[in-house]
């Protein structure tokens, strides 16, 4: 009874996860003052990092300690918040949401290839295939009436594909070695990285620094930092200390149900029937890959 409670737990965590960066694509959309995307992420994250520090020694967790674990803080930082929402921010500037959320779409498939190269007891299998492949194209169908591509579009579309690597990387770096560190230290230490280097990507790209205008603006980001940095990430870190990195990827396909129904909901966009069908395939792939996965125990101390 104990464990199922805890399953429930983790289920209504990535759906609270799921949520919550399906909402903050209606944010960014709406809008931030028009600041520049390394500015603006830079900003999201310092706040993100600043009230992650203040929560670490409230809640008791330690700080890393060690060659391995300062080195994940590195890499995440690098490669998850710099690299991936560098990338992301970036390309979005020259692309609409929908291509971005098809090509990201690919991000359970990279990274369970990542996972079967690095991660023990996490093997390909032809069900996760499959089940990796309908959801993306579930994706595909979300966007289907919508979607516009041409030539101009290769490089911040090989952008996004580069997001995703780096995401898809630090996933299973943070599987693999992150499971000893609170998940609150892990995002205070990988955030401020990712502010810092953003800030100079910022300075090195021209940006003109600076701060959201009016209280519209610095309410966008403080939902950007807070609930969609702070609070997803610790969500996401503590469900990578008990999932496989596989299953906590798989809100890539979700979160753009959220972002069209929120769209319908708070814009008025028009659901279509692309929108339901792209629904429809994105469960029957995540069901397909997940289910046997969370009906097994993962922990082999369980059996014992």
């Amino acid at each position: 009874m104990r464990d199922a409670g805890k399953d429930v737990v983790k289920i209504g965590g990535f759906a609270l996860l799921c949520l919550i960066w399906g909402s903050t694509w209606l944010v960014i959309k709406v809008g931030y003052g028009g600041l520049g995307p390394f500015n603006v992420a830079a900003i999201r994250f310092a706040i993100a990092a600043a009230v992650l520090t203040a929560i670490v020694p409230i809640v008791g967790a330690r700080w890393p300690r060690g060659r391995e674990q300062w080195t994940l803080i590195a890499v995440v930082g690098v490669l998850l918040f710099a690299g991936d929402y560098g990338l992301i921010y970036w390309a979005e500037q020259y692309i609409d949401s929908g291509l971005t959320a098809i090509l990201f779409g690919t991000f359970p498939l990279v990274t369970m290839l990542a996972a079967h190269a690095y991660v023990p007891g996490e093997q390909l299998t032809k069900r996760k295939i499959a089940g990796g492949l309908l959801a993306f194209v579930g994706v595909i169908a979300l966007f289907g009436d919508r979607l516009t591509v041409n030539a101009s579009a290769a490089g911040p579309m090989a952008a996004v594909i580069g997001a995703v690597v780096c995401a898809a990387i630090s996933n299973v770096a943070t599987k693999r070695h992150g499971s000893a560190l609170h998940p609150a230290a892990l995002n205070a230490t990988t955030t401020a990285v990712g502010a810092v280097l953003l800030l100079a990507v910022s300075l090195i790209a021209g940006e003109r620094l600076q701060l959201p205008h009016d209280a519209g603006a610095w309410a966008a980001v403080a939902y950007l930092a807070i609930v969609g940095s702070v609070v997803a990430f610790m969500i996401y870190f503590s469900l990578l200390r008990s999932w496989s990195s596989t299953t906590v990827s798989f809100f890539a396909v979700f979160t753009p149900i959220i972002a069209i129904a929120l769209g319908a909901a708070v814009l008025g966009e028009r659901l279509t029937l692309w929108s339901i069908a792209g629904s429809a395939l994105i469960l029957t792939g995540v069901s397909l890959t997940l289910l046997p996965a969370l009906a097994a125990p993962t922990d082999r101390s369980r059996r014992r």
